[in-house]
């Protein structure tokens, strides 16, 4: 009887176990949106339920799909997790990039940065405008060497010379066509002045281009008026600008002016017409002398970088990016040189230099870019994703796009640029320069 018992009781057990534990064969996941409406459902137990009944098959669906939720729940928290890690790496490593290429803090510097301060006190009518003394910041914060005093006492001396020419000859020194012409005539001939302080006489001679390292690469005190001064040999930046102080010392209206590569003096005669100085040749010339150089283009001329007068204001800005150039030369560019060219364009907003060292500026902030994310080992989507490396990127591209397609800027070869200046020396001795020099002095008897 009790082994009955026994056989009926195991075969009663495992009959329950054949219901707690059926045969699934498949389970069909619920779409996402259904899985909300099972979030509260309890996690149920394979074991009896508390009341004794043994648990539906149901229940075993339910719990499948709650494990299944709270996988995919796991798999989110993790992935959000992740995310934010990324998040903190990326926002850690942006702050180690540096979008700006900072300012030198080499010896000298100083100098730069406190001619650049006068000057823009100049432009904004903070200081009396001083085309000498700017002229001299300029030079002195490369060459410190050059004084004041000495470079003052330079240029007075050659302005007197000029001023005595004016009187010995008995012209009339309001005609503004007469200091020009006399200007001209001190720079470009041999000339002999009596002189009453020592009541002798002097012999001044021509002042000639230097076509050894004209454009100042290798040492930028080529192109300084202090340097011409001392040697009386310049190029086409400092012997238009040494006229040009020449005739503000005197009282007479002469500007500079550009072209492809090249500067030069541009003034009225008596009678209203545009007269140009090629002091490079020591000729006079007119624009159609320059349009047949064949390097300057229409669209130079409309957009202003090129055959125009400069006002007071554009000629202290381009003094300005005269020093912007000469510290990029000394130091290399820096964020101090793109303050240099923005200031200058705030008053000269066709300068071609000016818009040059931007054009440098942004190439090497862009290498400079780019070259932090090749050591870091950071993807090109990351680059490409980065916001402010894009705005670099369009700077840089802007900035090009600007000087070809809005100022209609080409390069000029050098080698066709030294042809040219062999062309205004031989022009020197043609008939054209004979034909308007005779007439301008004719204006003046």
């Amino acid at each position: 009887m009790r082994l009955t018992i026994a056989i009926l009781l195991q075969i009663i057990l495992y009959s329950a176990k054949a219901q707690i534990v059926p045969d699934i064969v498949e389970i069909t996941l619920p779409k996402p949106a259904s899985l909300n409406s099972v979030v509260d459902i309890p996690n149920p137990s394979l074991s009896v339920i508390p009341s004794g009944i043994y648990q539906p098959q149901q229940s075993v669906h339910q719990r499948n799909l709650a494990i299944i939720e709270n996988d995919m729940k796991e798999y989110a928290e993790r992935k959000d997790h992740q995310r934010r890690m990324m998040e903190e790496i990326d926002r850690q490593f942006s702050a180690t990039i540096t979008y700006t290429l900072g300012n030198h803090r080499k010896p000298g510097v100083e100098r730069f940065q406190q001619a650049y301060e006068y000057i823009r006190s100049m432009l904004a009518d903070q200081a009396p405008v001083d085309f000498l003394r700017a002229i001299y910041a300029v030079e002195s914060a490369f060459d410190q060497s050059l004084t004041w005093d000495g470079f003052e006492t330079m240029f007075n001396n050659s302005l007197r010379h000029i001023e005595l020419l004016l009187e010995n000859e008995g012209k009339v020194k309001n005609d503004n066509l007469t200091k020009i012409m006399t200007i001209y005539r001190y720079m470009s001939d041999t000339s002999k002045i009596y002189m009453p302080e020592t009541e002798g006489e002097v012999i001044t001679k021509p002042m000639l281009y230097d076509f050894e390292d004209y454009a100042g690469e290798n040492d930028p005190s080529k192109i300084f008026v202090s340097k011409l001064l001392r040697t009386g040999s310049g190029q086409c930046m400092s012997l238009p600008m040494l006229f040009f102080l020449y005739s503000q010392a005197i009282g007479a209206e002469a500007h500079l002016a550009f072209a492809p590569q090249h500067s030069y003096i541009k003034f009225k005669d008596n009678f209203g017409n545009w007269n140009n100085i090629e002091l490079t040749g020591r000729i006079f010339t007119t624009d159609d002398f320059l349009w047949q150089s064949n390097f300057l283009k229409a669209e130079q001329v409309r957009s202003g970088i090129y055959l125009r007068p400069l006002s007071h204001k554009e000629t202290l800005a381009y003094m300005l990016t005269t020093l912007g150039l000469t510290y990029i030369k000394t130091f290399g560019v820096d964020d101090r040189a793109l303050e240099i060219s923005n200031t200058a364009l705030k008053y000269f907003p066709n300068s071609l230099t000016g818009h040059m060292i931007q054009v440098g500026y942004y190439k090497a902030l862009w290498s400079h870019v780019e070259s932090q994310y090749q050591k870091s080992q950071k993807t090109q989507e990351q680059f490409q994703a980065d916001k402010k490396a894009g705005y670099v990127w369009d700077q840089r591209i802007g900035s090009v796009d600007h000087i070809k397609k809005n100022l209609g800027w080409s390069k000029m070869p050098d080698a066709a640029y030294e042809a040219w200046l062999e062309g205004v020396n031989e022009l020197a001795n043609q008939r054209q320069h004979q034909v308007r020099k005779r007439e301008l002095e004719q204006q003046i008897r």
